[in-house]
C-alpha cells in the first residue's frame, strides 16, 4: 500500500544500516535511463522516513552533478495521476542495480528557474515523520566517462548520495545514461525553391527529418513567416499516408519523410519560412525556407544545372579553404550571360568564386585562381530583391547577409603548377591563392558567358574566418546556410534563331533564375597549452633536462599546431603536429646550457596554425651552472650550425632509410693548433655518423695521398654511376626528335646533340652534366677535364676556366697540335717511378722554347677536389627530405626530382670515393674552421613514424695550448691550467622520423594478344601510403624490349599525402614472341620501398593478307551445270604496306583440283 502522495510503482523502502530510517525511491544501485543532454535538471523524488521514537537529523551529501532539495516548485505542482507514471522502473538485474526513467514529457513543462536554487545539507525529522525530498541532477559533459566528440551517442555519468544520521548511514551510487538530442534536415541545406513555376500546376518536394542520436527526440514544425498568408494553404506538408504533418516522435538513428506540395496560384513570388524544433532541446532547432516564382506561361529554359542542386561543404575549419564545383550548360540557341549573388547566413566567411577556362576538367591539381572575397552585408526586406532577405537567416540566433561577387573581370596570367592527384574531390583544401595550373585560365569575374550548347564549370570556395575563445560557439560546430543566386539572360549583341515569340512573353524571359541552396558545418580550433610556465630550476652546463608540454584540442575538429622558438639552447619539436578532436598531445621540451647564466629566460610560441587568434606562449626560466667546466671548451673552440654558435644540431623531418646531412663548424678561437676526438653515439648502431672532409695539402703545402686517391677514384665513379639526371634526358630527346623528324633527313650534328644534353637553366646551381655519351661531351665534363686533352683556354666554357690551361699553338693550316705533353699524377715517391695505375694528366703542348708547366699535377687535384666541395654544397643545401609539391611546370617537377635522385647518388660517390672519411681526430688550425659533417640515415618500420630520434657527439680536447694563461674560475677559487684535463663535451643530434610508403594499382600488367608494331596505351597506378609527399621514379631494364615501352610525362614526380597518380606509356611491340617486361617503380626517400611492375603481353606477326568471308554458299547445283544463282565474291586485302602477288586456286574436298 503506497503512503501518500508516493507512487504505488516505486520499490519497497530500504532500511539504513542500524535501521535507524529508511529510504523509499532510491536504491541502493540506481541507473538513471534516457537522460536528455540538454542542460536542463532532471528530478527524482524519494522520501526519508524516521523510523526511531525520538526527532533525528538526517545529513545529506551528494557527489557530481546532484544535489538535493526538500521543495522544488515543479514536483509540486505535479498532479497524482501524472506522478503515478513519472518514474518507469525496471526490474532490478543481478547486480542488484535499478533501472529508473523519468518522463521526459511531464519534465518538458518545469521552469528551470526553480531547478536552480540551491541544495540542503541536512532535514530534520520528527518520531515518525517522512519528508519528500527531490533528487536533481544536471548532466556536465566534464564529468562523462566516455562517447564520441560529438555526443550523439550515450555517456556515462556518474555520482554518490549518502545519507547519515549519527553512526547510521546509507549510502547510494547513482549511474546515469545520457545522450545529447540532435535533429538533422536533408537535404542539408534546408532550403527547397521552385523556380520558374507555371499557375495552376502541383509541384512537389521531398524533405526528410531525421534523428541523428541514440535516443529518442519529438519535433515539431511550425510556420514563423511568410510573405503573403493568403496563399499559405496552396502549401501542404503531408507524411508518407498524405495526412498533414506538423511534427512527431523520432526513435533513435531514424527519419521521416515529409512530402512539400506546392500549387502556384498567381503569378510572382512565394515565400515562407520555417521552424522545426527539437521539443527535447530547446537549442537544436533548424529553419528550412520554401520559395516558389510563378509566371503565367511555361517558359523554356536557356541554362541547365548539371551539377548538385544542393551543395554542402560539410564539416569545414576555420582558416582552410574549401571548394565545390558548379557546372552549367547552355541549351539555348543563344549566347547567355549568367550573373551571381549569394544571400544567406554569410557573417564570419570569405567566399570567392572562379571559372575554368572551356574545354578543362576539375581535377585535384587543377586549383583556379579565385576573385576578390566577398563583403558580407546584413540583409533584410528592403534589401535587393524584396522579400529574399527573408531567407537570409536559416539558424537559431544568425545574423543574414547579402554579398556581392566582386565587380573586377581580369585574366590571370598563364602558369603551371605540378603535383599529384587522382581527380576532382570535392570539398578539396585549396593549396594555393590566385594561381592557374598546369597552364589553365581563371579569371576573376562578376559575369560569366556560356556560348551556345557549351559547358562551364565555375568554383566557388570559402573559408571561416577564426572566432575569438570568447564565443559561445569555439570550438563548436556552428551551421551555416546561405543560397547562391544564378541569373541567365541573352548576352549582348548575341542573335539567336528567329522563332516566334508569343506576345506578352518577351518581358518574362528577361531574365532567368537558377538557385543553388549551400550550406556549412564551421568550426574554429582551440587549443589550450599546460603548463604556461617551464622551470627547468638548476642545469649544469653541458647537461640535458627534458619537460613536457601538454597541448590539448578543445575544439570539434583536428587541430594543427607548432611550436615557434628562437635559441640555442632549448630544442623542441618543429614540425607541424596534428591533434585529433577533443584529444591531446605531448611536446618534450629540451634544455642543453652552453654558459653559466643565473636568469635564462625564454619563451615558446605553440602557435595554432588554423587560428592564429589562439597562439599560446610558454615562458621558459632556468639557471645555467657550471659544476663539470663544460663551459671551459668555448675557450678553445666554439660549435658553429651553420654559422649560429650552437650545441645541438636539428635535422627536421627525415624519411626512414633515407640518408640527410649537415654541417657542424669547428671554429678555432686560439692563436694556435687544437686537436679535437669525435665520437658518435646513438640509440641505434650505425643510425647516424660523423666525417671530415679529405685534406687537399698538408702543413708542409704538398699534396697529401689521401687527395690524390680521391683524384683518381672520384671521376671513375661518377662516370661509372651514369647519373641520369642528364643522360635519360638526352636518349629521350633525341628519341623524340627521331620520332618526329621526317623521313630521309639527316639527323642532327654531334656537336648539337652535345649543345642540347650541356644546357642547363641554372649554370651556377646546378650539378656539372654528367653525360658521357660522346667525347666530345666527355671533353667538357668539369671532373675528366683536367685528365683529359684540352681544347683552347679560350674556348673553355666559364665553369672551367679556373683551371688556367695555357693555350695551344696553331700550324700554318689553321688546325689545333693540342695534345703533346703528357703529366702523370704520381704518390710522393722517387720521382723517376712510375706506378702502374697512375692516371695520365694530358695537356697542351707548350710553345716552342718554352718550358714544361709542372703544376699542372696540382691544378689536377685541386680541380677534383674543388668539384667535390661544391657537389658537397650542393646535397647539403637542395636535398630535400620532404619534398616540394608545387611547381611551375611538369618539367620543372620532372628536373627537381632528377636532381634529388642526382644527389642522393653523390652522398655514395663522395663516401666511396674517400673525400668523407670518417672523424676521429680533427686538426684545427689556429683560428682556423674544419666542418665536421653529420650524415643521419634511420633505420626501421613504419611504426617508427613520429618518433624522435636523439643521438649524441662527443668532443674531446687533446691537445691545448701550453701557454694559454691561467684562468681563473671565480664559482670555484681554482686555477685552470693546461695540465688540467677538461670533461666530455657532448653535442645533442636531434630529427623527427617520417615515413614514405610506396604502393602501385597493378603489379602485373597484361595486354593479352596484340601484333608486332601495334600501338597499346596503359598506365601505372603510384600511391602514396604516408602523409609526406612521394618522390618515385619510374625506370626500365634497359634490355632491347624495354625500348617498346615509352613514358610521355610523369615518369619522375612527387604525389601528395594519401594521394595517387596515374602514369600513362605506349607499348609498341617491335618483336614477335612472349613478352615479359620488368618496369621499375622507386621510392626515392626509401630505397626498401620501391615495387616492380610485369608487363606481359603475347606479340604475333602481322598478317600478310586477310580473306572477309572463309565460306562461299552457291546454293543446290546440279551436276555438270552451272550455279543457277549469283556469282559469290572473294574479298581479299593486302595487309601489308606493299604489293603483294596472291594465288588463288580452287582446292576440292577430296584433295584434287
Amino acid at each position: 500500500m503506497a503512503e501518500q502522495g508516493q507512487p504505488a510503482n516505486y520499490p519497497l523502502r530500504q532500511q539504513s544500516a542500524e535501521g535507524q530510517f529508511s529510504v523509499r525511491g532510491l536504491p541502493p544501485r540506481v541507473h538513471l535511463d534516457r537522460v536528455y543532454m540538454n542542460g536542463l535538471h532532471t528530478l527524482l523524488p524519494f522520501w526519508i522516513t524516521n523510523d526511531t521514537a525520538h526527532e533525528l537529523v538526517v545529513e545529506l551529501e551528494t557527489t557530481g552533478a546532484l544535489k538535493v532539495q526538500e521543495q522544488n516548485a515543479n514536483w509540486s505542482a505535479v498532479g497524482a495521476a501524472q506522478r503515478e507514471a513519472y518514474v518507469d522502473v525496471a526490474p532490478a538485474v543481478a547486480d542488484g542495480e535499478v533501472t529508473m526513467a523519468c518522463s521526459a514529457t511531464i519534465q518538458r513543462e518545469y521552469s528551470e528557474v526553480f531547478n536552480q536554487l540551491g541544495g540542503i545539507a541536512s532535514v530534520k525529522l520528527a518520531a515518525h515523520e517522512t519528508a519528500e525530498l527531490v533528487l536533481l541532477f544536471v548532466v556536465d559533459a566534464a564529468d562523462a566517462d566516455g562517447g564520441d566528440g560529438q555526443r550523439y551517442e550515450y555517456e556515462t555519468f556518474r555520482g554518490h548520495v549518502q545519507v547519515r544520521a549519527g553512526a547510521d548511514t546509507y549510502v547510494v551510487t547513482l549511474r546515469a545514461s545520457a545522450c545529447r538530442t540532435v535533429l538533422e534536415m536533408d537535404p542539408p541545406t534546408s532550403r527547397i525553391y521552385v523556380d520558374d513555376c507555371v499557375t495552376g500546376r502541383t509541384y512537389e518536394r521531398v524533405l526528410r527529418v531525421r534523428n541523428a542520436s541514440a535516443i529518442g527526440l519529438d519535433w515539431t514544425m511550425t510556420v514563423v513567416e511568410t510573405t503573403d498568408s493568403a496563399s499559405l494553404s496552396s502549401l501542404q506538408l503531408l507524411d508518407s499516408d498524405m495526412q498533414p504533418l506538423s511534427g512527431g516522435h523520432l526513435g533513435a538513428r531514424s527519419d521521416t519523410q515529409v512530402l512539400v506540395r506546392y500549387t502556384a496560384q498567381a503569378a510572382g513570388e512565394f515565400l515562407c519560412r520555417f521552424l522545426v524544433e527539437n521539443s527535447n532541446d530547446p537549442a537544436n532547432a533548424r529553419y528550412w525556407v520554401f520559395r516558389a516564382r510563378a509566371s503565367q506561361r511555361q517558359k523554356p529554359r536557356r541554362v541547365e544545372l548539371l551539377s548538385d542542386a544542393d551543395i554542402s561543404f560539410g564539416d569545414c575549419t576555420s582558416g582552410v579553404w574549401y571548394s565545390r564545383d558548379i557546372r552549367f550548360k547552355n541549351v539555348s540557341d543563344t549566347a547567355v550571360v549568367m550573373r551571381f549573388r549569394v544571400e544567406g547566413n554569410t557573417a564570419g566567411l570569405t567566399m570567392k568564386s572562379a571559372v575554368r577556362a572551356d574545354g578543362t576538367d576539375p581535377g585535384a591539381s587543377d586549383v583556379p585562381a579565385l576573385a576578390e572575397a566577398l563583403t558580407p552585408r546584413r540583409a533584410s526586406l528592403a534589401d535587393d530583391g524584396g522579400s529574399e532577405g527573408l531567407a537570409a537567416t536559416d539558424d537559431i540566433a544568425s545574423e543574414g547577409g547579402s554579398a556581392e561577387l566582386s565587380s573586377r573581370a581580369t585574366a590571370a596570367d598563364d602558369g603551371a603548377a605540378g603535383g599529384s592527384g587522382a581527380g576532382g574531390e570535392a570539398g578539396r583544401r585549396l593549396a594555393a591563392r590566385g594561381r592557374a595550373v598546369h597552364g589553365h585560365k581563371a579569371a576573376l569575374f562578376d559575369e560569366l558567358l556560356i556560348k551556345a550548347g557549351a559547358v562551364r564549370t565555375m568554383t566557388l570556395a570559402l573559408m571561416g574566418n577564426p572566432i575569438s575563445g570568447a564565443s559561445v560557439s569555439a570550438g563548436q560546430f556552428a551551421r551555416q546556410s546561405f543560397t547562391l543566386f544564378c541569373e541567365a539572360s541573352t548576352a549582348t549583341g548575341a542573335q539567336p534563331t528567329p522563332t516566334p515569340t508569343p506576345p506578352g512573353m518577351a518581358a518574362e524571359r528577361s531574365a532567368e533564375r537558377l538557385s543553388v541552396p549551400c550550406t556549412a558545418n564551421m568550426c574554429t580550433p582551440f587549443v589550450r597549452v599546460t603548463p604556461a610556465l617551464l622551470e627547468f630550476g638548476s642545469v649544469d652546463v653541458g647537461t640535458l633536462k627534458s619537460l613536457w608540454l601538454r597541448v590539448e584540442n578543445l575544439a570539434q575538429v583536428e587541430a594543427t599546431v607548432q611550436c615557434k622558438l628562437d635559441s640555442k639552447v632549448i630544442t623542441c619539436t618543429r614540425v607541424p603536429i596534428t591533434i585529433a578532436p577533443l584529444q591531446s598531445a605531448s611536446v618534450r621540451v629540451d634544455i642543453y646550457p652552453r654558459r653559466i647564466n643565473a636568469r635564462y629566460r625564454k619563451q615558446i610560441i605553440v602557435r595554432n596554425m588554423h587560428n592564429r587568434h589562439n597562439d599560446n606562449v610558454v615562458e621558459v626560466r632556468s639557471i645555467h651552472v657550471d659544476r663539470r667546466r663544460v663551459a671551459y671548451h668555448n675557450l678553445f673552440y666554439h660549435t658553429l650550425v651553420p654559422n649560429n654558435e650552437q650545441n645541438f644540431v636539428d635535422f627536421g623531418a627525415v624519411p626512414l632509410n633515407t640518408r640527410s646531412l649537415r654541417r657542424v663548424n669547428l671554429h678555432n678561437v686560439c692563436r694556435c693548433p687544437l686537436s679535437i676526438e669525435v665520437a658518435a653515439d646513438a640509440a641505434d648502431a650505425g643510425a647516424f655518423a660523423a666525417y671530415v672532409r679529405v685534406r687537399l695539402r698538408d702543413s708542409a703545402g704538398r699534396l697529401t695521398d689521401a687527395a690524390r686517391h680521391v683524384a683518381r677514384r672520384l671521376p671513375l665513379l661518377e662516370r661509372q654511376a651514369a647519373m641520369h639526371s642528364n643522360i635519360e634526358r638526352f636518349k629521350e630527346r633525341t628519341a623524340g626528335e627521331a620520332e618526329a623528324r621526317p623521313p630521309g633527313s639527316p639527323s642532327p650534328p654531334r656537336r648539337a646533340r652535345a649543345a642540347l644534353a650541356l644546357a642547363s637553366d641554372d649554370d651556377r646551381l646546378a650539378l656539372p652534366p654528367d653525360m658521357f655519351i660522346d667525347k666530345s661531351i666527355e671533353r667538357g665534363h668539369v671532373c675528366l677535364s683536367p685528365f683529359v686533352r684540352t681544347r683552347h683556354k679560350s674556348t673553355l666554357p666559364p665553369s672551367l676556366a679556373y683551371l688556367d690551361v695555357a693555350p695551344a699553338a696553331s700550324n700554318a693550316a689553321g688546325s689545333t697540335s693540342d695534345y703533346k705533353h703528357v703529366v702523370r699524377i704520381r704518390e710522393h715517391r722517387d720521382a723517376d717511378s712510375h706506378p702502374a695505375g697512375a692516371l695520365l694528366l694530358t695537356l697542351p703542348r707548350a710553345e716552342a722554347g718554352a718550358t714544361p708547366d709542372t703544376g699542372g699535377d696540382d691544378e689536377a687535384v685541386a680541380g677534383v677536389i674543388g668539384r667535390a666541395e661544391q657537389i658537397l654544397d650542393e646535397i647539403i643545401d637542395r636535398l630535400d627530405m620532404v619534398p616540394q609539391t608545387l611547381f611551375a611546370s611538369p618539367e620543372a617537377e620532372d628536373a627537381y626530382v632528377r636532381r634529388q635522385v642526382d644527389l642522393h647518388k653523390y652522398i655514395d660517390l663522395l663516401e666511396e670515393s674517400g673525400y668523407l672519411r670518417p672523424a676521429r681526430r680533427v686538426r684545427l688550425a689556429a683560428l682556423g674552421t674544419e666542418p665536421i659533417i653529420v650524415m643521419l640515415r634511420p633505420a626501421g618500420a613504419a611504426d617508427r613514424a613520429g618518433q624522435r630520434f636523439d643521438g649524441n657527439l662527443y668532443f674531446r680536447l687533446v691537445d691545448r695550448p701550453g701557454d694559454l694563461a691561467t684562468y681563473a674560475d671565480k664559482a670555484h677559487g681554482t686555477a685552470f691550467g693546461s695540465t688540467d684535463q677538461l670533461p666530455v663535451r657532448r653535442f645533442l643530434v636531434q630529427a623527427s622520423l617520417l615515413h614514405s610508403e610506396l604502393e602501385i594499382g597493378q603489379k602485373s600488367i597484361n595486354v593479352g594478344n596484340m601484333q608486332v608494331d601495334e600501338p597499346s596505351r596503359k598506365y601505372l597506378v603510384v600511391q602514396n601510403r604516408s602523409e609526406t609527399p612521394l618522390m618515385y621514379a619510374i625506370r626500365k631494364t634497359g634490355s632491347i624490349a624495354s625500348g617498346d615501352i615509352r613514358f610521355a610525362d610523369n615518369r619522375y614526380g612527387v604525389v601528395r599525402g594519401f594521394d595517387s597518380r596515374k602514369v600513362g606509356f605506349v607499348f609498341t611491340p617491335s618483336l614477335n614472341g612472349v613478352y615479359n617486361e620488368q618496369i621499375s617503380i622507386a621510392n626515392v626517400l626509401n630505397a626498401h620501398g620501391s615495387k616492380r611492375a610485369a608487363l606481359k603481353a603475347v606479340v604475333r606477326r602481322p598478317t600478310k593478307f586477310y580473306i572477309q568471308s572463309l565460306h562461299l554458299d552457291f546454293g543446290e547445283v546440279e551436276a555438270g551445270r552451272r550455279p543457277s544463282g549469283d556469282a559469290q565474291v572473294l574479298a581479299i586485302k593486302n595487309m601489308t604496306a606493299k604489293a603483294r602477288r596472291l594465288v588463288v586456286r580452287p582446292q576440292a574436298a577430296g584433295g584434287g583440283d
